[in-house]
């Protein structure tokens, strides 16, 4: 599976990292530099799950769902780290400052049309 044309992970990454909500969930902001390149693979992974990317990683005919992609990644970022468990409430509400950062981030770099 490919990821998202035209799609630079690591800089949607940075993007992300910088203007997130952080007051929302403060106590992740240190661990910022892991988990935003693993929101950015787990809402590309969501996208290819839902059938609105296509294997090459271009656009395809699923339907989105914001709350199946808050829970894809959140269940992707428990798997990945864990001891986030504890923590799941604060988790979904970084995804849920993350979402609209990432479509902003496609936005800016003609990646998605409204």
């Amino acid at each position: 599976m490919e990821g998202m044309l035209g799609l630079d992970e690591r800089d949607c990454a940075a993007y992300a990292e910088k203007r997130l909500d952080w007051k929302r969930c403060k106590d992740l902001q240190s661990q910022a530099a892991f988990l935003c390149p693993a929101l950015v693979a787990g809402q590309v992974s969501y996208l290819h799950a839902c059938g609105a990317l296509d294997e090459s990683g271009d656009t395809g005919e699923g339907e989105y769902d914001e709350d199946e992609a808050v829970e894809y990644i959140l269940d992707t970022l428990l798997r990945r780290f864990p001891a986030l468990e504890e923590k799941a409430g604060t988790v979904c509400a970084l995804i849920d400052a993350f979402l609209p950062v990432f479509d902003d981030y496609l936005l800016t770099h003609d990646l998605l049309s409204l």
